[in-house]
């Protein structure tokens, strides 16, 4: 019984230092990792001193050693009360000060226990028998096993608790594992180690059953990690196989050396014990660099493995909403995983409206990848095809692939890609995760290609997730940089259209956000003539909001020179220039002169759609341009200017050119034609009518869609 003793606590140690190694290294940071640790080393700190009391008795004080068993004991019992708040994980830190008043009483009485004789007075073996003589001055000994049955007790109240609490599901795995053996293996080392010992005088058992219980706890809570990342039946069988093949391969030869020394065969006969555990510590040593990695080899581990990684990496990005910080994680995950020369993802340019490099892994030394156009053959495939797709797929698909096998193998084999995960957001195409060739060149396994199948539609949705946060962040943003230039356009835009005779005036401004930047305005020399100025300021915010202001003062300023239309715009460009320099952003304008009394129109234009001119005796339309520069970006720049006749009933519409350019939900331009069929549709009304089927006729044709900008419209018609 003794031998079995013996084997038994060592192997268990063993399995528990091995147990601890493998925790910190996989996540020493984590909260459950690091107290999980510590849970463990206090049940080492019992088999190990049952090993060292059963293994070398005469070299120990037994009964101090067994003390210290008591002490391990309650730490043990302790800190699973502890776990039972941090496992399964929580979502924030579980408080130190909290857990260290729970530990609190059995500190204190396992140093009662270790520094007094309160429980035991003499541990010895008899006759091959492990005795403990115990104190009968006071029932100390109950205290300890009511104090050590009480954190179990409380533990197990408490992991049932938040069993019916949660309502993750694989939560509830986790626990069911943990339930099924650890409450048995828990139950076993307090019969044996406890109960029988003091209540029955029975020590036989007093090694075994710890021992057994601690393999089984270990098993248990290490098959409730393996079945939440994996949940693969025959990943866990490859697992467990492999874990006991180490297991034994490094059990067998320390065995040996303390069998060898406890028989004192060979060159053993004289060897001190420090030398024996110099010996058992260089076999640990040997194992973790010659002989575990061997195992690893010969049993494909690392295939195996980036099951694992793939579900802790789901699992732990699952609460990121930063866009950056996901598409990292995931490149970097995959690029690790599968031991990849490159990975990168591809994420579609709202401005550029190309799929350009977001980040690359691996790709310094790699050709470099250009962006794809959105009628790019292989976009086109990924819009009708929801599905991770590899190279192999593109040669041997007639189906799918005999008409452009050519453009997108070469995007595969210029970029060195194997397979490619598509990412979608709000149904578009969003982006193309790119894994490319792995270091050994070996081809993806196909338990790779079905985990990065079920990886797909996870990725994708944490990739949409964090679009959808950004929008929402920029949104906040440039809602609190409009409110803050609010009071600044409120100055900038004229409160009402100008009443003359003539000429009646019609508008419609639609801000992408609660105020628009763009700006129009009137100036008047006198009773003669109108000067009318219609601007698109590209962005939003007080930046914006100040070129209006510039634009409203340099404006106003050039009364004087109202009927020379190419001169106000000179001198509006001149301003601008000086102001930002020569580079500010686009600010395009379109300034025209109504003469009353002549009925005559002087304009210019700068960067500006042209006017849509309606002819009503011709009953079509003129287009008015100039073809001028954007204001600000070269100082010298010359304007021209146009004159044209007008008769009553003439019309005219200025308009900011997301007007035409915006599309619906079909993707379909606004465009030209509509613009003018709404005008001819009420051109017989006034002004205000004929603004107003404009913005209606735009706003049914856009449906749930929004404008990417501003949208401006100035109407006016000659009476």
């Amino acid at each position: 019984m003794n031998k079995l003793s013996i084997f038994v606590s060592l192997a268990a140690s063993a399995m528990i230092v091995f147990v601890v190694v493998f925790v910190l290294v996989k996540n020493w940071r984590d909260q459950l990792m690091r107290y999980f640790a510590i849970f463990s080393v206090s049940a080492l700190g019992i088999l190990f001193t049952m090993f060292l009391t059963y293994g070398f008795p005469d070299y120990f004080d037994l009964t101090q050693m067994n003390r210290i068993t008591q002490l391990s004991t309650l730490m043990t019992f302790s800190l699973l009360f502890v776990m039972s708040f941090i496992f399964p994980r929580r979502d924030r830190p579980f408080p130190f000060w909290i857990a260290a008043l729970m530990v609190l009483p059995a500190i204190v009485m396992g140093t009662a226990v270790v520094f007094t004789d309160i429980t035991i007075t003499r541990a010895y073996f008899k006759d091959g028998v492990f005795i403990r003589d115990f104190n009968t001055d006071f029932p100390w000994y109950t205290v300890y096993a009511v104090m050590a049955l009480g954190y179990v007790v409380s533990a197990f109240v408490n992991f049932t608790r938040k069993y019916f609490i949660t309502r993750v599901a694989i939560y509830r795995l986790q626990m069911r594992y943990l339930f099924v053996g650890s409450s048995f293996s828990i139950t076993m080392a307090a019969v044996f180690s406890i109960i029988m010992p003091g209540f029955f005088n029975y020590s036989e058992l007093y090694v075994i059953g710890p021992a057994v219980a601690s393999f089984l706890t270990i098993a248990a809570l290490f098959y409730s990690i393996i079945a939440y990342n994996l949940l693969d039946v025959r990943t866990v069988i490859h697992k467990t196989f492999v874990y006991v093949i180490i297991s034994m391969v490094i059990s067998l030869p320390i065995f040996g050396i303390l069998f060898t020394a406890d028989r004192k065969l060979w060159f053993m006969e004289d060897m001190p014990p420090f030398l024996t555990a110099s010996a058992i510590v260089i076999v640990f040593i040997l194992f973790s660099v010659y002989i575990q990695p061997a195992i690893d080899r010969v049993f494909k581990r690392k295939q195996y493995a980036f099951g694992s990684i793939v579900d802790n990496f789901v699992r732990d990005i699952a609460g990121e909403k930063d866009l950056a910080d996901v598409v990292r994680r995931t490149v970097d995950t995959l690029h690790e995983g599968l031991a990849l020369r490159r990975a990168f993802f591809m994420l579609l340019n709202d401005r550029t409206r190309t799929y350009d490099i977001y980040y690359d892994k691996g790709g310094d030394n790699g050709p470099q990848v250009h962006p794809l156009e959105l009628n790019a053959s292989i976009i086109r495939w990924f819009v009708r095809n929801q599905d991770i797709l590899q190279l192999s797929r593109v040669y041997v698909d007639d189906a799918s692939f005999a008409d452009v096998r050519e453009e997108i193998a070469a995007f595969f084999n210029n970029n060195g890609v194997q397979v490619i995960l598509p990412m979608y957001h709000e149904r578009m195409l969003a982006g193309l995760l790119c894994l490319g060739v792995k270091e050994t060149l070996a081809g993806y396994h196909s338990d790779e290609i079905r985990k990065l199948k079920q990886l797909h539609p996870r990725s994708s949705d944490f990739i949409s997730t964090a679009l959808t946060y950004q929008k929402a962040a920029q949104e906040q943003m440039v809602a609190r940089t409009i409110d803050l230039s609010a009071q600044i356009l409120s100055s900038a835009t004229p409160l009402s259209l100008p009443n003359i005779g003539t000429v009646k005036f019609g508008a419609f401004v639609i801000p992408k956000y609660s105020r628009g930047s763009d700006y129009f305005d009137f100036i008047r020399p006198g009773d003669q003539g109108v000067g009318i100025i219609a601007t698109d300021i590209a962005g939003v915010g007080v930046n914006s909001a100040l070129y209006s202001v510039l634009l409203r003062s340099a404006f106003h300023a050039s009364v004087h020179d109202a009927p020379f239309t190419a001169t106000v715009m000179s001198a509006l460009n001149r301003i601008l220039y000086d102001y930002n320099r020569g580079a500010g952003g686009l600010v395009t304008a379109y300034y025209l002169y109504y003469d009353i009394r002549s009925m005559r129109l002087m304009y210019t234009n700068a960067g500006f759609p042209s006017l849509e001119l309606y002819r009503i005796d011709r009953n079509n339309f003129d287009v008015m341009d100039t073809e001028g520069i954007p204001l600000g970006y070269d100082r010298d720049a010359v304007y021209g200017i146009g004159r044209t006749d007008l008769v009553r009933g003439d019309i005219g519409i200025l308009y900011s050119k997301t007007l035409t350019a915006t599309k619906n939900q079909k993707g379909d331009e606004f465009g030209l034609l509509r613009l003018r069929n709404a005008v001819m549709e009420v051109k017989t009304r006034n002004a205000t009518e004929i603004a107003s089927n404009i913005k209606t006729s735009f706003e049914t044709f856009l449906g749930l869609s929004s404008p990417a900008s501003d949208v401006v419209a100035l109407v006016f018609k000659i009476v």
